[in-house]
């Protein structure tokens, strides 16, 4: 059974988990100049009706649907029992044992399912039952709870799904029924601009861009999809661009998620790896989009607020994956995913792995681990920090260049002061190569 996740504790877990195994952080400033993408088609592209959720509610999509509910209630993910949560109401999205219905649970409380629409069973459309009309998408109802107003079953064929909704707050709930994010950003049509104030991003022989207020991690561990444990592949912890070279995987702590439904996130996460998340199956379609000299394969399972597309870049053996956080009216995640392309040799980063150490003081002659930060500058001014954790060792991941390497401790004080640490020399970077054993020196009196 999978539940919604508890905000409060698991980005702190994450963030300080990823700071401990030398994530990196780099200045908006780093990026190359953004580009735009080029139409792809012309015909319309759908669109999330954003005003269809009530102040106080909170989407929850699956598939192409997206429907709100109230803050309060419970949303549970492929879940293999029925179970009741709060008062208010209950959603259950893709339950293994099919509809969750309302029977046998406390009087006044409405709970709302969501399942594959079964296309095999439902032929031709005029056995679909009464048919409506629900902001724009054509519904019909196949089952009404009357002579009580309280809900019934329906059948969306456009978007893949069928819903039983019961309970004092069921019509209401239906009435929300709109497109989700991951409907925008798959849909057919023109690719949009990419705003001249995003960032470009060069990764595992990709380019694409994002926002410039987010902030990029770099990893050699696979940071799994989402929030770890049984909520994984359903929506990320925050806005962030996570690129993971997946090493080795990422152990730490799960927090148990609250109960209660949430705003969905954007965010991007990039796996250069064999595969993109050990808690996860991933199936993925056999329509896949080809644009900028790429195979982009969106995965069918899961189909939650994250996107995972398995991409073919041309000269890789393996596929990279990325995921993109589904939010809002999905255009954010749809300019992203639009925006990917093939990286120039010039463009493939290098990586610099070294030391932060000190030398002198009460112990001369001795090299001693630093923690802190280390710091690449490049000619223009850029700059590449990565934290430093207690062993001392370091990894940057840099766009090829000559950079000069400096570092900062609080181990390390004149006068309360953190004194300022360097390389010997300026470090080569070439696009695709490895430099190693690099130390960057405090030197102690």
């Amino acid at each position: 059974m999978t539940t919604v996740r508890l905000r409060s504790l698991l980005p702190v877990v994450l963030t300080l988990t990823l700071a401990a195994c030398s994530s990196q952080t780099v200045s908006p400033t780093t990026t190359m100049l953004p580009f735009r993408t080029q139409p792809l088609m012309t015909e319309p592209i759908p669109a999330v009706d954003l005003s269809a959720t009530p102040t106080g509610w909170v989407p929850v999509a699956y598939r192409d649907a997206q429907i709100s509910v109230p803050s309060t209630w419970s949303v549970l993910y492929n879940s293999s029992a029925c179970q009741t949560g709060p008062p208010g109401g209950d959603v259950y999205i893709n339950p293994s044992g099919g509809f969750c219905s309302a029977k046998g649970t406390p009087k006044g409380k409405t709970t709302v399912t969501l399942v594959p629409l079964n296309e095999k069973e439902y032929q031709p459309p005029t056995t679909y039952g009464q048919r409506r009309v629900i902001n724009g998408i054509t519904v019909y109802e196949t089952y009404s709870f009357a002579p009580t107003p309280h809900g019934g079953s329906y059948l969306v064929p456009s978007l893949g799904v069928e819903i039983e909704a019961e309970g004092p707050l069921a019509n209401k709930v239906v009435d929300t029924l709109t497109r989700s994010p991951r409907a925008v950003a798959l849909a057919s049509g023109s690719a949009p601009s990419v705003p001249s104030s995003w960032q470009s991003v060069s990764f595992a022989g990709l380019r694409f861009s994002v926002p410039a207020n987010w902030t990029i991690y770099r990893t050699q561990l696979t940071p799994g999809l989402g929030i770890c444990g049984p909520k994984s592949g359903v929506e990320f912890l925050d806005t962030t661009l996570t690129l993971s070279t997946d090493l080795r995987p990422l152990h730490f702590p799960c927090a148990l998620p609250a109960p209660t439904a949430q705003p969905m996130a954007n965010g991007v996460q990039v796996d250069s790896g064999l595969r993109t998340e050990p808690l996860v199956t991933l199936s993925f379609s056999k329509r896949c989009l080809k644009f900028h000299g790429l195979t982009a394969c969106p995965a069918t399972t899961p189909a939650y607020s994250i996107l995972v597309l398995r991409v073919t870049v041309p000269g890789h053996r393996q596929p990279v994956y990325v995921s993109i956080g589904l939010a809002g009216n999905g255009v954010v995640a749809r300019t992203i995913l639009y925006s990917l392309r093939a990286a120039s040799s010039s463009e493939t980063l290098g990586f610099v792995t070294g030391s932060f150490v000190a030398v002198g003081g009460p112990a001369p002659g001795s090299t001693r681990p630093l923690p802190g930060q280390v710091t690449a500058q490049n000619s223009a001014g850029h700059k590449f920090t990565v934290a430093v954790g207690k062993s001392g060792k370091f990894v940057l991941w840099l766009p090829a260049g000559v950079y000069r390497l400096t570092g900062r401790s609080p181990m390390f004080s004149v006068n309360g002061v953190e004194g300022t640490c360097a390389a010997d020399q300026p470090v080569l970077v070439r696009a695709g190569k490895k430099t190693l054993g690099v130390e960057v020196v405090c030197l102690l009196k």
